[in-house]
């Protein structure tokens, strides 16, 4: 059985408001309306479902935002190539278990949030409980973890509480956002990759068309096969999840206070929808529907 790790905390609104204080500038036109929106920050539960390039950066960039309860889970333990990239790599953690090492620096930042911790992952025996809870679950699972993944969302179309799922894949200097309600295509349908079929050529190219609905036009085509397709490996360029996990963290928190819903707030789309930011073209854009 696995041994669950969790850390509770003791609340001191004084501390936080203190902790948190210069968002409350952007929360409102009066006192009142700053705080009942610091508070929804406050009071949320937000599941992350895979610690590593992404989603250990954004659970510490919700933490500093005032989110105080959090669901970790990853399976993986940090190894040298990803201190690169990764919340919580470093010489000092290389072989520890993901989860567990953010969720011991998140909470170690401040002192004042409520973690539980599935170093197992997302599993048929841990997902429901995962998910139960949650307001919002960010799938941060990675690429070829699909068996995982459509657990995950399984659980997600079974449980009434989490608002919507969102994922938010890295490519070269792209970041490509995709927002999963209830309503919207699944998984399965989407990415279209059967389960219990091995991932072969034929799969994993399917699995890469969805994730990246349009690819980089540099480098070419044969080196980003060797990677992807022989190698079963994502390379990742280190400055770009930095900027995948702020515009996350900063989207999550807009849908949690309802500033997504003012006037001129741009929507995300739905599944099969995507929208895409790209630093080196200077481009963002939103699809909505199916774009095949």
């Amino acid at each position: 059985m696995t041994t669950r790790t969790r850390y509770e905390s003791t609340y001191d609104e004084k501390f936080y408001l203190e902790r948190v204080k210069r968002n409350l500038g952007w929360l409102g036109d009066t006192e009142e309306e700053q705080l009942e929106r610091q508070f929804r920050l406050r009071d949320a539960v937000v599941g992350v479902a895979g610690c590593g390039g992404i989603g250990g950066a954004t659970a510490d960039r919700l933490m500093r935002l005032g989110v105080r309860n959090f669901k970790l889970a990853d399976p993986d333990h940090f190894e040298l190539s990803n201190i690169n990239r990764q919340f919580g790599a470093s010489i000092d953690t290389v072989g520890r278990n993901k989860a567990e090492v953010v969720a011991e620096q998140v909470y170690n930042t401040a002192r004042d949030a409520n973690i539980e911790v599935y170093p197992e992952g997302i599993t048929p025996e841990t997902a429901d409980e995962f998910v139960e809870d949650c307001d919002y679950v960010l799938d941060k699972i990675e690429l070829y973890e699909i068996a995982a993944r459509y657990t995950l969302h399984q659980a997600f179309r079974r449980s009434t509480r989490p608002q919507f799922m969102m994922l938010t894949p890295v490519f070269g200097h792209r970041t490509f956002f995709f927002k999963w309600t209830r309503d919207s295509m699944t998984a399965e349908e989407y990415f279209g990759v059967p389960v219990d079929e091995p991932l072969d050529e034929k799969n994993v190219r399917r699995l890469l068309s969805r994730f990246i609905p349009e690819m980089p036009d540099y480098p070419g085509t044969a080196m980003l096969d060797k990677w992807f397709i022989e190698d079963r490996e994502c390379p990742i360029l280190a400055s770009t999840p930095p900027l995948a996990q702020g515009m996350l963290a900063s989207r999550l928190a807009q849908a949690i206070t309802g500033l997504d819903q003012l006037p001129g707030a741009e929507p995300l789309p739905v599944t099969p929808g995507y929208a895409m930011l790209d630093t080196q073209k200077w481009m963002a854009k939103t699809v909505h529907g199916k774009w095949w």
